[in-house]
């Protein structure tokens, strides 16, 4: 799963701060919709799967799957092929239509169509479109999980742009905060209440603080153009990009978790990962029934219907002549016997049209082979196709364990999270009365500007680990929630 991002989140802090801000964006939120710019968490996924490059190659790689499954679907259909031949002979040859011998250069042509079908080949055709159909259903499975991943970028991002813009805010207030001591301090020095060094100590403090604030700045430009290259943006639109907050005010009162049976019960029935793991050991399974038909007998029948011309094939034209010829003698009384015959003294070749009606021909076959010993090849496969099955086992059983285990650590996570959320809230709280007890005795005058700036320092650093520690716990519920199939959301406290 992934780890938390390097950010932290809005918390229910008691400080105008904390309060100004929620305040703030409340009253944006409703206006920011409506603008193009303004990305919530909902939108910024679906605009990330859309254009991702990932997923639409997957996209595409759906389509060569739905191809697979029409071509498994077409092979339980009858071929259906056409011909037809345009050629010459030279030399002594028979001639086909007129089974003659021919010895001069003659035109042959002929046409056709011809048809077969399996009838029956073990069932490899209905094995063959259940595999095509399984494969779709896994690279589908394959593809959710790719959007799963997508998802869970942007929600980091977005979060760690969330941070940035909080600890900008807290760089503001500090430079605001300092800039009026300085003047403070100034009117004190003019007046002679207060040394120099004082005033040139808050002055030092302020350049921190602004140095601060442009690197704060810099912080949120760089989350901006993660979130915005995760989400593919243009160069254009990353500029204008603006987040619409959710609502997390409510994060700091999180305390009892979702039972992890729950969780592991759904993320490992309905995960994406999963599912196509079963649709992978399902395939395996197939290719096994798949070995066993190349033993099988198989029967198919074929069907042929055409014709053709034959320039040998020849027809006389004229009138006959009658012709008597002696084909032999009586046994006793050895007279002549004659026959008569009717010869043509002209010839021509038989038209085409003539020829392709009368030498139409049909054929129909029957084919039937049965193996009976080809090197254990069958015997091969099957146990191959079983090693297979297998092997695809192990995979799915080690896809679970690792969904098991990021399940369980993301709910250990979370248990961390509220833990160490409380400990920074409490940590925080102290921090700020140190601060303002030292801001209090600064304006009087009891303590030094070292000190205050100290104070100042470790209740910055308290709000910036509170902060970190509240976005970490938003990450982290919202992890399991995720795992548990209600989607990716942060409005959930």
């Amino acid at each position: 799963m992934p780890t938390a991002p390097c950010f932290p989140a809005m918390m229910a802090f008691k400080s105008p701060l904390r309060f100004t801000t929620a305040l703030f964006f409340t009253l944006v939120t409703v206006t920011s919709m409506a603008q193009t710019s303004s990305w919530t968490l909902d939108r910024a996924v679906s605009h990330a799967q859309q254009n991702n490059l990932l997923i639409r190659q997957g996209t595409i790689g759906m389509e060569l799957n739905d191809v697979d499954v029409d071509e498994a679907k077409a092979a339980f259909l009858p071929s259906l092929n056409g011909s037809a031949s345009h050629g010459y002979n030279w030399g002594q040859t028979i001639d086909p239509f007129t089974n003659s011998f021919a010895t001069s250069r003659i035109r042959s042509n002929s046409v056709g169509i011809g048809t077969g079908v399996t009838l029956y080949n073990g069932m490899s055709n209905h094995l063959r479109l259940d595999q095509a159909e399984e494969r779709r259903i896994a690279a589908g499975f394959d593809l959710d999980k790719t959007r799963n991943d997508i998802a869970l970028q942007v929600a980091s991002a977005f979060l760690s742009l969330m941070f940035a813009e909080d600890a900008l805010e807290i760089a503001d207030l500090n430079v605001q905060t300092t800039e009026i001591q300085v003047t403070r301090i100034r009117a004190f020095v003019d007046a002679g209440a207060a040394p120099e060094a004082d005033l040139l100590d808050l002055q030092a403090q302020l350049a921190s603080d602004q140095s601060a604030r442009i690197s704060s700045e810099g912080e949120v430009a760089l989350a901006k153009l993660q979130l915005a290259q995760t989400m593919r943006l243009s160069p254009t639109d990353a500029e204008k990009l603006s987040i619409v907050r959710p609502d997390l005010s409510s994060v700091g009162t999180v305390h009892v978790l979702p039972s992890i049976d729950n969780i592991l019960e759904t993320a490992l029935t309905n995960f994406p990962e999963v599912k196509a793991g079963e649709s992978r050991v399902r395939q395996q399974h197939i290719n096994k029934d798949l070995a066993k038909t190349v033993g099988l007998p198989r029967l198919s029948t074929s069907w042929s219907y055409g014709s053709g011309f034959s320039g040998a094939a020849q027809e006389p034209i004229g009138d006959p002549t009658l012709e008597v010829f002696t084909i032999g003698v009586t046994e006793n009384s050895l007279e002549p016997v004659l026959s008569s015959a009717l010869s043509y003294n002209e010839f021509r070749t038989r038209p085409f049209t003539d020829q392709i009606t009368q030498n139409v021909n049909q054929s129909l076959f029957f084919s039937l082979s049965v193996p009976i010993f080809n090197g254990w090849s069958v015997r091969n496969g099957i146990r191959r196709s079983q090693v297979g099955i297998e092997q695809a086992k192990l995979q799915l059983e080690q896809t679970q364990q690792g969904l098991q285990q990021s399940v369980e650590r993301a709910h250990r996570d979370a248990r961390n999270a509220i833990e160490t959320l409380g400990a920074a809230a409490r940590s925080e709280t102290a921090a700020k009365l140190a601060f303002d007890n030292a801001q209090l005795r600064f304006e009087q005058g009891a303590s030094t500007q070292v000190e205050y700036t100290q104070a100042r320092n470790r209740y910055d650093s308290a709000r910036l680990t509170a902060l970190r520690s509240s976005y970490d716990l938003v990450f982290r519920i919202a992890i399991l929630d995720f795992y548990a199939g209600r989607g990716l959301r942060f409005d959930i406290f």
